[in-house]
């Protein structure tokens, strides 16, 4: 018996310091918690948690605590558990219920609610609740009328009038909504909620001047109130404000002590071009604070690429990788200072990495968009862009980007359609402004465009590409003088811009005034030049003042300047041609090549393009191989060669690899696209091929082959429909071109 005593004693002893440890868990967490160090206090729960699960007050403080840190999807879980193990206590179930509709649990909301409501019929918040978990549930009718109870229980509370403002705001009553927010601040004028709700209708209809009225108001009711200094920050910061933002938010960071306003603090520092101290913001998160230690050294990489500092940047991503491989935010860092660096190649890999290790982040997806963008993959880029949308339609950046895309691929129309998607969510956003303005003009039709362009030169004066718009449209107009002033007021702000400096060329040779053309192209071309876009600009207005070695002289120095600029290569040989002179060409082109064996890979490219236009195929062949063999990256020798080994029964392999070189370098060329469709056509991949030679016909639709090509691939698909279409397309627009013939022969054999 005195054994038995013992060990009764024993584990009596044992049970006692379980429970004292417990308790003393959460004294130490209550401590932490008071002096607003939550990290520590979340500690102490769950470690009393782990020595008790079924304890309901650690659950309720963890879940306070995980509130305080702003990580919803933890308090929620805690506050349901509490709950659960608090069933008579209504305050705890109402806030069950409150984070439940924050994570869109609407009917579990609506079920617990009910529960609460069946206990307790006459409760005010628990009406509100159901009001809405309803409204969630998208029953707003239903929704209005537990408000209106609510309100009937206790009129004098204004989070009532509140919460029925938003229903009504949901049902598309705006004047119902600005009354009961009103109303909410008649029964409560000292309630700041009440302001931010209605600083928030005001803001959100674009009644900004009312918004911050109401947020200063907000703020006279209480000056230290975090939640109306933190939105009047935001609002300053969202309407292009900044300076004014700063004091708010500095009041902030001091009284919430929460790293996420430490890290909008820093943001602002850094978007002010104040680097250093957003620097010793983040420095000082990183340092004291793990949970944030990515997101801040993340931050550090991108001040340390803005100051030019590359290696820097990728040493504080390296290091953050380390800890997380699969960070996607560390990845998509790595994809942004590769392409501040312009190492486009390099750039791809993290960003597809950043995509593959979460496929639903729109962050992720834009990177790889950016990067697809700036390697001129045109088409990846779009449907990169479409995701992000698809993920999160407030990215409005990504409808600028997609009406850009579509003008540079030559649909006016889905260029117009996304720049009025992007201004009707940002009124006035500049970009997508002008680039509505461009694709009308694109379209000849200058009544749409005018007002859009018109305003940006009014907006900007000092533009030179407003000024340019502006002088295109006056030329649509026919109103060549104020086009003169336009372009000559966009080459006084800048006298590089190609818009305006071919646009006032053009009225020279127009007005039969071409000694003023030619003076103004040797002006620019002395003050640069080596630039290929002047240079190709060059070319052309040369052409036309017919001045042959002018043209000659500018063709080569592209080429000499930028070796992968197909149009210049294509320009050359037409003009050779057309001047008869390929042997001579070739022959001259031929002795560079041997002068200079190892550099001369544009001399080398145009011997083989000189060689195949005189149809010597295996000497060209040979040529193209020599190129690839100083510079696998070739592309225009790439593309070149691929298309010689798929009509001449060589490696369809290796044809692939050295076409889809040359499409990754000139992905908006048609004739990269057509040939890298041919090889795919030959290969027995009509629906890869279909997808190609579709760029091609978008590019250029008044090219005949192109569209002989796709109609051949549609056939191949068994789109017989598709396949009629595109070759009596090509018949008609060439009805005596290369392969002709064998179009009509495969429309004859179509069905119908």
């Amino acid at each position: 018996m005195s054994r038995i005593a013992a060990l009764i004693v024993i584990v009596g002893c044992i049970a006692a310091t379980a429970a004292c440890g417990k308790a003393g868990n959460v004294r130490r967490g209550d401590r932490y918690a008071a002096q607003k160090k939550y990290q520590e206090a979340a500690i102490e729960y769950r470690t009393a948690l782990q020595r008790d699960p079924m304890l309901a007050e650690a659950h309720l403080r963890l879940a306070e605590t995980y509130e305080h840190l702003g990580d919803v999807t933890k308090a929620v879980g805690e506050y349901v558990r509490a709950a659960d193990l608090l069933p008579g206590n209504t305050d705890v179930q109402i806030k069950a219920v409150n984070f439940l509709l924050l994570v869109g649990e609407f009917e579990d909301a609506k079920a617990r609610v009910e529960r609460v409501l069946a206990a307790t019929p006459n409760s005010v918040e628990a009406q509100i609740a159901k009001g809405n978990a309803l409204a969630g549930l998208k029953n707003l009718d239903a929704a209005v009328a537990e408000i209106e109870g609510a309100i009937r229980e206790s009129p004098d509370r204004g989070a009532s009038y509140a919460d029925l403002a938003g229903l009504e705001l949901a049902r598309g009553n705006r004047d119902q909504a600005e009354a009961a927010f009103k109303k909410a601040i008649e029964v409560d004028r000292k309630s700041v909620s009440a302001r931010l709700a209605l600083a928030s209708f005001y803001w959100g209809t674009g009644r900004l001047p009312a918004a911050e009225r109401e947020l200063k108001m907000a703020l006279t009711a209480n000056p230290e109130d975090i939640s109306a200094n933190r939105v009047l920050a935001v609002f300053y910061l969202a309407t292009n404000r900044g300076p004014e933002a700063e004091s708010y938010l500095k009041t902030v960071v001091e009284g919430a002590k929460q790293s996420s306003d430490r890290f909008v603090l820093a943001d602002y520092y850094f978007s002010t071009g104040r680097s250093a101290e957003a620097k010793a913001v983040l420095e000082e998160l990183a340092k004291t604070d793990a949970q944030s230690f990515s997101a801040a050294t993340i931050r550090l990489s991108a001040i340390a690429a803005k100051g030019g500092d590359s290696a820097v940047a990728h040493k504080l991503i390296d290091e953050v990788l380390r800890k997380e491989p699969g960070n996607v935010g560390a990845l998509v860092a790595r994809a942004n200072v590769f392409l501040g660096d312009g190492k486009l190649d390099q750039a791809l890999a993290p960003s597809q990495a950043a995509v593959n290790a979460d496929p639903r982040s729109a962050k992720a997806q834009y990177a790889l968009a950016r990067v697809h963008g700036a390697r001129q993959q045109w088409d990846d880029a779009i449907g990169a862009y479409g995701e992000v949308l698809k993920l999160d339609s407030r990215v409005n950046g990504a409808r600028v980007e997609l009406a850009r895309l579509s003008l540079v691929k030559g649909k006016p129309d889905a260029a117009i359609e996304f720049a009025q998607e992007a201004l009707r969510v940002q009124p006035g956003l500049v970009e997508a402004t002008m680039i509505l303005g461009r694709a009308m003009l694109l379209k000849g039709d200058s009544g749409r465009a005018e007002p859009h362009v018109k305003q940006l030169a009014k907006q900007f004066p000092k533009s030179a590409s407003a000024q340019a718009e502006l002088g295109q449209l006056y030329v649509l107009r026919g109103d060549s003088k104020s086009a003169r002033g336009a372009f000559e007021r966009a080459l006084t702000i800048d006298p590089t811009n190609i818009e305006a400096l071919s646009g006032v060329m053009a009225l020279d040779i127009l007005v039969k005034n071409p000694a003023a053309a030619r003076a103004r192209m040797d002006t620019r071309l002395a003050a640069n030049p080596t630039d290929p876009d002047l240079l190709l600009l060059a070319a052309r207005v040369y052409t036309l003042l017919g001045d042959v070695n002018a043209t000659e002289r500018s063709l080569r120095k592209v080429i000499e300047v930028d070796p992968a600029q197909f149009d210049a290569y294509v320009l050359l040989g037409q003009f050779y041609s057309s001047q008869r002179r390929l042997d001579e060409a070739l022959a001259e082109f031929e002795k560079v090549a041997q002068l200079r064996p190892t550099g001369s890979v544009g001399a080398q490219t145009l011997v083989g393009m000189i060689l195949q236009m005189q149809n010597k195929q295996a000497k060209a062949q040979a040529s193209y191989e020599k190129v690839l063999s100083m510079d696998s990256s070739a592309a225009v020798a790439a593309n070149n060669l691929a298309w010689l080994y798929a009509e001449g029964g060589g490696n369809l392999d290796v044809a692939l690899g050295l076409a889809q070189t040359a499409k990754s370098q000139l992905a908006n060329s048609p004739e990269v696209s057509d040939t890298l469709g041919w090889v795919y056509y030959k290969k027995g991949m009509p629906s890869l091929a279909v997808k190609v030679f579709r760029e091609s016909v978008d590019r250029a639709p008044k090219n005949a082959v192109y569209q002989y090509h796709l109609g051949l691939a549609y056939a191949k698909t068994g789109n017989d429909e598709q396949a009629r279409k595109a070759l009596e397309q090509a018949l008609v627009l060439d009805p005596m071109f290369d392969g002709s013939a064998d179009a009509q022969r495969v429309l004859a054999g179509l069905k119908g």
